[in-house]
């Protein structure tokens, strides 16, 4: 820590910029990572806020018909489910990561969320279904959630300080725009008249864990690794 400390101080006193996008992109080393890092991020929150997050309307899709008393019912019942699968999700993880390797974790990771998604978004159809299979989807898709503090820290520079929030923070801004993306999705094939057009919508953008799983072809493995060197 100390190291670290006198070698950003000598940086700044020679007018560097440490963690700054442009010095992080003259180096072939650390520009890949960056974008693998990206990407990474991308996938992960784009495949949670643009379509795990709309678990509830999933159930009000799938309960048509039956009273927003046993709608609400079921809402309430399986969202917390899903948060108790989410924490699962992240401590397996970090269990995994642990033992095999970060890319192995997040290469299981992301083929889970892929698959679990679309299972989830066209075969929960009842109140019963929410109750097992929303906890499957939020145990896949905050599991890559407990990889993000455990790999971006060793995947880039250590001069550039905050860089799991630099990471996050490109892939969070990227990612603002899914919600966005499933209900204008949503909107034209229902005014195309597909069935189903919600399940259809998420469907489609689920397979943004792919770019994940891409990613991954570039990603170094950090595991037993100390943080690089500037």
């Amino acid at each position: 820590m100390e190291r670290s400390k006198r070698r950003s101080a000598q940086g700044l006193d020679q007018g560097k910029r440490f963690g700054s996008i442009p010095d992080l992109l003259r180096h072939p080393v650390w520009r890949r990572n960056l974008f693998v890092g990206v990407c990474l991020g991308l996938a992960g929150m784009a495949g949670l806020w643009g379509i795990g997050f709309f678990s509830p309307e999933l159930i009000s899709t799938a309960l048509q018909g039956e009273s927003q008393k046993v709608i609400d019912i079921v809402r309430g019942y399986g969202l917390a489910l899903q948060d108790v699968g989410s924490f699962l999700g992240m401590m397996t993880f970090t269990l995994v990561a642990t033992l095999v390797g970060r890319r192995l974790a997040f290469g299981g990771a992301f083929t889970l969320c892929l698959v679990v998604t679309i299972f989830v978004f066209n075969s929960l159809k009842t109140g019963t279904d929410a109750y097992w299979m929303l906890p499957m989807m939020g145990f896949a898709h905050l599991s890559v959630f407990g990889g993000y503090s455990i790999y971006f820290r060793k995947s880039s520079r250590r001069g550039c300080g905050h860089r799991s929030g630099l990471l996050l923070q490109h892939g969070a801004l990227l990612s603002r725009r899914f919600p966005a993306m499933l209900m204008f999705l949503n909107a034209r094939l229902l005014e195309h008249g597909v069935n189903e057009p919600f399940r259809k919508a998420a469907t489609v953008l689920s397979f943004i864990f792919a770019l994940g799983l891409f990613a991954l072809i570039w990603a170094p493995e950090t595991k037993g690794k100390p943080l690089p060197e500037d």
